[in-house]
């Protein structure tokens, strides 16, 4: 057993016993103040000693002593452990956006919006007696594709409503700066869709490895659909600051057969189902974040700097 050394010290009005351990400078254990009786443990793994030690000079003390009262001293606080240091984050600087307005609100634009522009420009060319013969026998002026594509379109966009009626956000007619559109943008769990209406009724459809075929006429949809997808990621990362998934889809509507002859990263699905083959996809989108896409997608500024580049008319 460690030894332990028994000192008295008086003063007038005080008188104490210390218990220390041994040494010159050994470290104070306990002490009992002879006057009240108060043992004052500072060691507590040596209190038993030290006790041992009080009580046996207490026995051969001719001094009278009150009862004891044993009182261990609390032991010190640990220091709080210091702070670690924060892992710096990676500030994500996003272009500044300026308060939209209603006339720059995508939002507001119903399916085929960008065709019924076209239709509009279309009525101008010609003089008033032919656009008022035009209303009066309900004869519209444009193209027959631009009206097969308008009607395409307002297919699919009624195709969409179950989705927005879900949450989903939905745009139609969003411009770019090339003077083409995508037709519809849904936002939802599974993240971003740019849905291209092809309006071919009762064609015979066949999605190959990097073309559609349609009653055997090739057309480039796939190539335009996927490169209109990744460069709308590209630009919503821009101004969202965080990567969205994008995914291109083709809705072809009024088609007597669709057959898939090849893997694609393009989704080729009946217009009239879209909805539900979207709703099928895996969620990647948190509803913070479904917001903020939509916030900035809605935004006809934001589409204004996607920047004009070589891209075959879908």
């Amino acid at each position: 057993m460690e030894e332990l050394t028994v000192r008295p010290w008086r003063k007038p009005d005080k008188w104490r016993l210390y218990v220390n351990r041994a040494g010159v400078r050994g470290a104070a254990v306990a002490w009992l103040d002879c006057l009240t009786g108060m043992v004052e443990v500072e060691d507590p793994e040596r209190a038993a000693a030290a006790l041992a030690k009080i009580e046996e000079w207490c026995a051969s003390s001719g001094q009278p002593i009150p009862p004891r009262t044993v009182r261990h001293r609390p032991k010190p606080a640990a220091p709080p452990e210091p702070a670690k240091p924060a892992v710096p984050q990676q500030r994500v600087s996003v272009p500044y956006l300026p308060p939209l307005r209603t006339e720059d609100d995508l939002a507001l634009n119903a399916p085929g919006a960008g065709l019924e522009s076209m239709l509009r420009r279309d009525e101008q060319a010609h003089n008033v007696w032919v656009r008022l013969v035009a209303k009066a026998t309900r004869n519209p002026l444009g193209a027959p594709a631009t009206l097969l594509g308008l009607e395409g379109e307002r297919i699919v966009g009624a195709g969409l409503e179950p989705l927005r009626r879900a949450g989903w956000r939905i745009l139609h007619g969003v411009p770019l700066p090339s003077g083409a559109d995508i037709d519809h943008v849904a936002i939802g769990p599974p993240g971003v869709f740019t849905i291209n209406t092809k309006h071919h009724p009762d064609a015979t459809v066949r999605v190959g490895e990097r073309m559609v075929s349609v009653n055997r006429n090739s057309f480039p949809y796939l190539a335009n659909a996927a490169f209109e997808a990744t460069r709308t990621a590209e630009l919503l990362r821009k101004w969202c600051g965080f990567e969205v998934p994008v995914h291109p889809v083709i809705a072809v509507v009024g088609a007597r057969k669709i057959t898939q002859g090849a893997a694609s990263p393009v989704t080729v699905v009946a217009g009239e189902q879209i909805a539900p083959n979207l709703a099928a996809a895996p969620p990647q989108l948190t509803p913070d974040r479904i917001e903020r896409v939509f916030a900035i997608a809605r935004h006809r500024h934001v589409w204004n700097q996607m920047g004009n580049r070589n891209r075959n008319p879908g």
